[in-house]
């Protein structure tokens, strides 16, 4: 602990140099972000003061130590991020006063502590307290709160981050407000072992993590909410719609993991955390109100929303928004060679038009029980095509998400409980227009509705120099499909046309998990996992059958699958340095099949290439190795600095990966020749899919100049050939097509690093990305060629005062004609585009 002051008295007043407030109350663990009960007096915040409390708080930061003061003692404090930068604290666990933690954790660092009329316990520098009975209005304070901590590594992310010993990454709020998107797939840019698959036509994303995407390889949650939706096509089948604008904050874990979130799922978890009413209030104020304007060229035609939060009680506050965003038919950057489409001209049917909105409501019940109730919808329009703008499709997307939240947390260490109840649906109301095979148009509507729901505990206890910390708990969900198509022409038979590629039936997956973390006197930290998964699906899926003249009927089946697992994970930290820890992580994950997987039947749109349902399919099991160290740096080369460093290396192999191929299919006697019908069917590979790489972000703030890069490499190993198990195959035969496997990109690189003035309300900066794109694997791989590029983007704000910010970017600032990384080759990104957004609170 740095050196100073003495603390450990009390002072009434207010102080003048509060320019950036940390609210810090009632979070939990170090990633959920709920509020204590608001005390109105100071005479309630006194009481709290010298209760007894069980506290734990581990060796590490001053800021992350008062995020634990304020959860454990549910107590509101608020300090100027400045003056705690750096501390760093040894820890301790005791049962005390309130009041006596904070003078050991304060004691030397010639920080002070005092209490408002509102109940906020404020700490400054003792040169800077003046008196709470000041009539000068100039003394205010000024209190902005952020959610999760200070955000102080790369892209925002929190302090936690780089005390957490496995591969996660965070974007933090203010990299999201900043950013003006066109799509959330711009979010994941900087993000190493991260790349999203987007199609420009389409506003819904796919996240590739390490190699691993679609089919619920990666769960991709929003507020815990599963968001499960699959769509057949010729290119990524997991669709995921949301509106950056209310999203405060996305966690991404890069492998298996063992607590909620984790069931059914092998490639990690992403969750979108969207605002609450805290996030938008600001501590003296009982309502707060914050919106983003923003416009530009390239077709950025507008992005706008706005979010109100309030305090209805001192116990209840509710929070509600809405967005609108319109972007029209970008151009293709004109500097460059495109394969497949024209340099410096407009891409097809890449406009949209974007409503969403949010609504939270939060209820302290009392001291330890608090309810939290969030709805989200997003609803977008939208044309695809190919590139030539044949064979159209017009899709009305509309994702509702609803979660109710109950926490449990009270003044003992055996009881930190959380049960959560969810519900998704996504709805996709699709009309293809008519083509030249059979058929016409047709009307196609797609849904998925998912219902699920999870109960976990954590319980902190001490055993002889052990510290121990035991969650576990269960989690299930339910995933419906349900799939309805009305041809233009009332004599097509819809049997044998588009009843199956995204079909209807049921997923029922269960699963109870237990995990032990074992602390040595912050030391050494031994982790154990251990989950168990079950499944079952069912379902009734059409399939078309040909006889030797190549007549066609429509066969029924009832399609059913189950099977169940045991999966552990183990890990071992050492910290043998304050700010430098060493781990390492073994884990495994188990993915279940999905519905489109199972279900699939019909045919093809147009006839002629018809589908199988797979009820033999088997889980996919991937097995990770994985290691790394995390760095936390403060006051090394000049005063106040901060460096944030976070490294992991993997290996991992995947068997039984599910794919979609051709198989063994009906051969018709056509007279004077053959003709042979594949069926296109998904089923197991029995070649390992091998994949090994590195990670490495790290961030450098000295307040007046920051700089970070993130840089990935893997390497994936394929076989030439695979050979493809199903029941319409002999073990072990060949298949003559796999259609395609997501292959991530080689390398990729993302650095950042700008300058501030004006007492740091001016910022300006520049961003580069650089991605070496793989080779896709499948027949469909040709139409997946994408070649390096390199991306400038340059970036300046303006801090007019604590309400009012103006933002400019110029992206692809050298007009470059590039593909995104897994993208389909015929569909350029935005060529240069010049946007300005002015964020606004008040």
């Amino acid at each position: 602990m740095e050196t100073g002051h003495k603390v450990g008295f009390r002072l009434g007043g207010r102080h003048t140099k509060l320019l950036v407030t940390v609210l810090l109350a009632s979070l939990f663990q170090t990633t959920a972000l709920s509020l204590p009960a608001v005390y109105a007096q100071s005479a309630s915040t006194t009481t709290e003061l010298t209760r007894q409390t069980s506290f734990n708080i581990p060796a590490g930061s001053l800021s992350a130590a008062l995020m634990q003061i304020g959860q454990q003692a549910s107590v509101r404090l608020s300090v100027n991020a400045k003056n705690i930068k750096g501390i760093r604290i040894a820890g301790f666990k005791a049962v005390m006063a309130t009041q006596d933690a904070l003078d050991m954790l304060l004691d030397g660092t010639g920080l002070i502590y005092e209490i408002d009329p509102s109940g906020i316990i404020i700490i400054s520098r003792f040169q800077d307290a003046i008196s709470v009975d000041s009539d000068d209005a100039s003394l205010l304070p000024v209190i902005v709160t952020a959610s999760s901590g200070d955000p102080v590594g790369w892209q925002g992310a929190p302090e936690w981050v780089y005390e957490t010993p496995r591969a996660v990454s965070v974007i933090g709020r203010e990299e999201i407000k900043n950013s003006n998107a066109r799509t959330a797939a711009d979010l994941f840019a900087g993000v190493p072992g991260v790349t999203v698959a987007d199609n420009p036509q389409d506003p819904g994303i796919s996240i590739n993590i390490r190699g691993l995407q679609d089919q619920n390889r990666v769960n991709v949650m929003i507020d815990g909410a599963r968001q499960n939706f699959q769509k057949a096509g010729h290119d990524e089948t997991g669709r995921f719609y949301v509106d950056p604008a209310f999203v405060r904050q996305i966690e991404i874990e890069k492998s298996a993991i063992s607590g909620v979130g984790g069931a059914g799922a092998m490639g990690g978890v992403v969750n979108f955390r969207t605002i609450e009413a805290k996030d938008l209030i600001k501590p003296d104020r009982s309502y707060g109100v914050e919106g983003k304007l923003a416009a530009g060229t390239n077709a950025y035609n507008f992005n706008g929303n706005l979010a109100a939060g309030i305090k209805l009680t001192d116990n209840v506050s509710f929070a509600a928004g809405i967005s609108k965003k319109n972007l029209g038919k970008y151009q293709a950057g004109n500097n460059g060679s495109l394969e497949f489409s024209k340099t410096g001209q407009p891409v097809v049917f890449t406009g949209s038009e974007t409503l969403s909105w949010l609504t939270k409501l939060n209820i302290d019940l009392n001291d330890d029980h608090t309810l939290v109730l969030g709805a989200l919808g997003f609803h977008d329009a939208f044309t695809n095509s190919t590139i030539g703008g044949d064979f159209r499709n017009e899709s009305d997307i509309t994702n509702i998400t609803g979660t109710a939240t109950y926490t449990w947390q009270p003044d003992d260490s055996w009881f930190d409980l959380e049960a959560k109840l969810w519900a998704n649906r996504t709805h996709n109301d699709q009309y293809r227009l008519p083509r030249t095979s059979k058929g016409g148009g047709f009307d196609n509507d797609f849904a998925l509705n998912s219902l699920g729901g999870s109960l976990q505990n954590t319980s902190q206890f001490d055993l002889s120099a052990l510290s121990i910390s035991w969650n576990y708990g269960i989690e299930a969900f339910k995933d419906v499909g349900k799939s309805k198509s009305k041809p233009d022409v009332s004599t097509v038979d819809l049997d044998s046309l588009w009843i199956g590629a995204d079909p209807s039936g049921e997923r029922n997956v269960y699963s109870a998990f237990n995990q032990l973390a074992f602390s040595y006197k912050d030391l050494v930290e031994l982790n154990f996992g251990l989950r168990y998964d079950q499944f079952n699906l069912k379902g009734t899926p059409k399939t078309v059958e040909y006889d030797l003249s190549g007549n066609t009927s429509v066969v029924g089946q009832n399609i059913s699958n189950s099977g169940n697992r045991f999966s552990p994970t183990f890990a071992l930290a050492i910290t043998p340095l304050d700010g430098l820890q060493f781990f390492g992580r073994y884990s495994e994950g188990y993915r279940i099949p999905t519905v489109m997987e199972t279900f699939l039947g019909g045919e093809h749109t147009g006839g002629g290439l018809p589908y199988l349902p797979n009820g033999a399919l088997r889980p996919e099991l991937a097995k990770t190795w994985e290691g790394g160290l995390n760095i936390q740096l403060d006051d090394q080369f000049i005063e106040n600095d901060t460096l944030r460093l976070k490294f992991s290396y993997f290996n991992r192999k995947v068997e039984n990966y599910v794919a979609l191929a051709n198989v063994a299919g009906a051969t018709l006697d056509l007279g004077s020749f053959e003709l042979q019908i594949p069926y296109y069917q998904y089923g197991n590979l029995y070649e390992r899919i091998n994949t090994q790489g590195f990670e490495l972000e790290a961030f450098y703030d000295a307040g007046s100049f920051f700089a970070g890069v993130a840089y990935n490499r893997s390497y994936i190993d394929l076989p030439n050939a695979f050979t493809f198990d199903s029941p319409y195959t002999e073990h072990g035969e060949a298949a003559d097509r796999v259609i395609l496997l997501n292959v991530a990109p080689k390398s990729k690189l993302s650095a950042n690093g700008g300058l501030r003035f004006l007492d740091e309300r001016l910022t300006l900066g520049g961003r580069i990305i650089y991605v070496e794109p793989d080779g896709q694997f499948g027949f469909f791989s040709g139409g997946y060629k994408t070649d390096v590029y390199t991306v400038v983007d340059l970036y300046g704000s303006y801090e007019f005062n604590e309400n009012a910010t103006l933002r400019v970017d110029v992206n692809n600032l050298g007009d470059v004609a590039y593909v995104d990384a897994l993208t389909a080759g015929e569909f350029p990104s935005p060529g240069r585009t010049v946007t300005a957004a002015l964020n606004f609170t008040f």
